[in-house]
């Protein structure tokens, strides 16, 4: 999204502004505030990710919203990393647009993914790729992709089948409780610092951590090298950590040896 805003920028002249937060945050007014703050008489659109992806932050998209609503701006929320993973409806968030992936913890195919557009808005947004009737205010104009794999789309039913199974609130609790599991044994060790609040009003199922002495590519390939731990190196702006993601299927004994691990690196570092 933030290379979509960037070229958009270089071909129509847009004016892209981005906001840096030093994570965690445990204060929504805090986050409202700068988004408020970034406004100017020519913002025509706000976008806030839901679940941050590098260190799982959630943002207050519904008090944004109703913020940027006030000021007569529109607002896009990116769900990648929340959707099937928060117990919560797409209208709680009080968003005009909001996209998101699939694959991720909703466990559908790679390669597909959702947008939901307000029923009011849908006419005046032209779809990427081209339909015959583009200003149409059916929502399906946006499916116009030409041929694709049909097993991709009947693998999203089966992944909601599972996902109703467990049951939402179910689920997010779970996954918290394995990302608490492992993040509160490591967040006391000398060297080892977590980038992610552990109150679940604020993180889920993503949590940053980093150990002094080593860089997260070398962290993320000790964790793998050496215990066959698969985690994700983090280096962007201001975020410098390995995020870790324990999933429904992750067991309480991976996440011992991942504390193991953690704790002896550190100890080495």
């Amino acid at each position: 999204m933030i290379q979509a805003y960037k070229q958009k920028a270089q071909r129509q002249g847009i004016v892209y502004k981005q906001i840096n937060f030093d994570l965690p945050i445990e204060d929504d007014e805090q986050i409202v505030k700068a988004y408020e703050a970034a406004i100017t008489g020519k913002t025509k659109l706000i976008h806030v990710t839901h679940m941050v992806n590098w260190v799982g932050q959630t943002m207050p998209v519904a008090k944004i919203a109703d913020m940027a609503h006030a000021h007569g701006i529109e607002v896009i929320c990116d769900g990648a990393h929340s959707f099937g993973l928060i117990d919560f409806k797409v209208s709680d968030l009080h968003c005009d647009y909001f996209g998101t992936s699939l694959h991720k913890f909703l466990s559908a195919p790679i390669g597909s993914g959702m947008l939901y557009i307000r029923r009011d808005k849908i006419e005046k947004i032209w779809p990427l790729t081209c339909n015959g009737e583009p200003r149409s205010a059916n929502i399906r104009k946006f499916e116009t992709l030409g041929t694709r794999s049909f097993p991709i789309e009947q693998g999203i039913g089966e992944a909601i089948n599972f996902h109703e199974g467990i049951g939402a609130r179910r689920k997010q609790e779970r996954i918290h409780y394995l990302k608490y599991y492992w993040a509160s044994r490591v967040q006391q060790m000398p060297k080892v610092k977590l980038h992610t609040s552990l109150d679940p009003r604020y993180s889920c199922a993503i949590c940053g951590v980093s150990i002094d002495g080593m860089t997260p590519a070398q962290l993320e390939a000790a964790l793998f090298d050496q215990y066959k731990i698969h985690t994700v190196g983090i280096v962007w702006e201001n975020i410098r950590c390995v995020r870790v993601t324990p999933h429904v299927y992750t067991s309480i004994a991976d996440l011992d040896k991942m504390v193991g691990a953690i704790q002896t690196l550190a100890a080495k570092a």
